[in-house]
């Protein structure tokens, strides 16, 4: 018998696209089972925020539809999302679906999950991480293996990729205040024509160089940390929650009403078991006695509701934490820090 897939989707709104990907959870090093990239205002125009809101749901929709196609079946829904008046409309926007299960998602999680499923950062402890964020580039230290940044710095885009010898310079500065040394340079997101200048100056450096080109990975991340996030809240009944339909849940509501009404009838009958009849008796013939049911005046009892899980508070994506001092926490389960990249040039 084969072991049970543990699905979750990710969807990502950018300013350009929106993006989903399916994952399995338990297996996040294969990547994802299936992804997609919308194209959405990429004519320069900023559509309105409830436009981009129904997109955003027609788009997570689509993914599991494609999904359901397969006999797949997303646990839970991890949603990032860029602009801040769409963000607030994604509760309503995704309340309308089937989806029972929402987990909204900063940037900075969704990354650091996705470092974690990579393959060539199995195992490594400290990195160097860039990715582009409007006109600035943010350059982080992270520990991928733990999902901690230690320390995070914002540069102007066109300074620092003037030229491979300022981009190395920016570079050794950051090493020199790291201990442990990273060894590695990771691009995250970032433009291929500017692929070749940052292995020029990762080599100048002293620095490996892994150019992480897949579109979809911050919807890759988004699944993984709602994944997360689900296992956390299921950890407690040990059972797995599947999505539920509206129509299965109109099902739960009404079946303990009705046997609540039952239950009442019962227990406001003559006797406490037996409903009035309008049928003549049987003259000369003994009275039935009630052989089952629950004593006089007991009502039957009505099962417990497994709760929705509660709609996660939307955060901010950007990054609000700039002290290369600060150690990571050493916690078990590290609390959100939040992280201020500061601007350099």
């Amino acid at each position: 018998m084969e072991d049970p897939v543990r699905e979750s989707l990710g969807v990502v709104f950018e300013n350009d696209s929106i993006s989903t990907a399916l994952v399995d959870a338990d297996t996040p090093l294969l990547g994802s089972i299936d992804e997609f990239r919308h194209p959405w205002g990429a004519d320069g125009t900023v559509p309105s925020p409830q436009a981009s809101a129904r997109a955003l749901a027609s788009a997570a929709e689509v993914a599991t539809g494609r999904a359901l196609r397969s006999n797949l079946c997303p646990t839970v829904v991890g949603v990032m999302c860029e602009r801040a008046d769409v963000r607030d409309l994604v509760p309503d926007s995704l309340s309308s679906s089937s989806f029972e299960n929402v987990e909204l998602v900063n940037g900075l999680d969704a990354r650091l999950a996705y470092l974690r499923a990579v393959d060539a950062l199995n195992g490594v402890s400290s990195i160097l991480v860039f990715w582009p964020d409007g006109g600035e580039t943010v350059i982080a230290a992270v520990d991928p293996s733990a999902g901690v940044v230690d320390s995070a710095h914002r540069y102007d885009t066109a300074e620092l990729l003037a030229d491979s010898s300022t981009f190395a310079a920016t570079l050794d500065l950051l090493v020199a205040e790291r201990d442990p040394v990273p060894k590695m340079l990771v691009a995250m997101l970032v433009k291929e024509e500017s692929r070749q200048p940052s292995a020029e100056a990762a080599e100048l450096a002293g620095l490996g160089f892994l150019f992480l080109g897949e579109r979809t990975q911050l919807a890759i991340g988004a699944a993984l940390v709602a994944a997360d996030r689900g296992a956390d809240v299921r950890s407690g009944g040990g059972m797995a929650v599947r999505p539920v339909n509206r129509i299965r849940w109109a099902a739960a509501i009404v079946l303990p009403l009705l046997l609540m009404l039952t239950g009442l009838l019962i227990a406001l009958s003559p006797d406490g078991s037996r409903a009035v009849s309008t049928d003549r008796p049987n003259v000369g013939a003994e009275p039935a006695t009630s052989t089952s049911g629950p004593p006089p005046g007991a009502a039957l009892p009505i099962p417990a509701q497994t709760p929705c899980d509660p709609a996660v508070p939307a955060v901010p994506a950007a990054l609000r934490r700039s002290d290369p001092d600060v150690a990571p926490p050493q916690a078990d389960e590290p609390a959100a820090e939040e992280c201020n990249p500061m601007r350099v040039g």
